[in-house]
């Protein structure tokens, strides 16, 4: 049998490998749109011209992504995962290199260590019916009063690149952008500084979420809850939350949302803490 060859994707192979990783249409756009725009495409390795293997990135500020690395089943333990990662990161540099992996799968796992990235946090997504309002509207209120403002990821570049680098460890600037013609973006601001921000999306996900203080996250959480109800009338709600940001999943599990998922999240930045985040989607986390 020949040896897969690797290549940069083509279109028709961006389309199969979504239809293939992903049921629903908006994983699918969002598949394809990374693809497209990672650093240095996304390649594949093709059997008999059928795509059998893909990988891509996303780059943060100083941050590479492993967005999509899968290799079908029946072509495992070829080292073709290696290669692909070699061609897709080959730009990296000294960026730090992190990526999300299914918590069952001890084949990434042991991928991710043989190329010294450290398992680091596992990320459960939250998913549940959305409470009545009535019922969410004093966990939104609470200790604080915070005042709200759309978010303009031009004019708040500065602003939301800060909040980024300290809650998730390095800013998204190109991710605002794109987020902001989809999604419902809010500033949330106390005594006229910018403490946190939030996303809601049409389909119920909320994220990313970022709060300068883990005092503020239980009020961003009902907030993004209302919001969700009021600005798309969402019924449902799905988040990808650390395990470390306790006052989230503790809020969670008050109102009744549960753990459908587990992943975990793989970086060799040495000291990472996402207790005061939450992602957006396993591609771009």
């Amino acid at each position: 049998m020949n040896e897969p060859e690797i290549a940069v994707a083509s279109e028709a192979d961006l389309r199969a490998m979504a239809a293939r990783r992903w049921p629903d249409e908006t994983g699918r756009r969002l598949y394809i749109n990374l693809a497209v725009q990672a650093p240095r495409g996304a390649w594949v390795a093709r059997d008999d011209g059928t795509p059998v293997a893909i990988g891509f990135a996303h780059a943060f500020e100083d941050e590479w992504f492993l967005s999509e690395l899968y290799v079908e089943p029946s072509f495992r333990r070829q080292g073709l995962g290696t290669r692909i990662l070699r061609e897709a990161a080959r730009d990296a540099g000294d960026a730090s290199r992190s990526g999300m992996l299914d918590a069952a799968s001890t084949e990434g796992m042991a991928f991710f260590l043989r190329h010294g990235v450290g398992l680091q946090v596992p990320v459960l997504r939250l998913a549940g019916g959305i409470p009545k309002e009535d019922d969410l509207l004093p966990m939104a209120a609470g200790d604080y009063r915070f005042v709200t403002l759309p978010i303009d990821p031009q004019g708040h570049a500065s602003i939301l690149a800060s909040l980024d680098r300290d809650a998730r460890g390095t800013a998204r600037p190109d991710d605002h952008r794109s987020f902001a013609q989809v999604a419902s973006g809010t500033l949330l601001l106390l005594n006229d500084e910018c403490v946190g921000y939030v996303y809601v999306w049409p389909d119920g996900r909320i994220g990313p979420m970022v709060a300068a203080s883990g005092a503020y996250l239980t009020q961003f959480f009902g907030f993004a809850l209302v919001a969700l109800r009021r600005t798309y009338g969402a019924s449902w709600c799905q988040a990808l939350v650390p395990g470390s940001n306790v006052r989230i999943m503790r809020a969670a599990v008050r109102i009744g949302l549960h753990v459908d998922q587990v992943r975990i999240f793989a970086t060799d930045q040495p000291r990472i803490d996402l207790s005061r985040y939450v992602g957006f989607h396993t591609l771009a986390f």
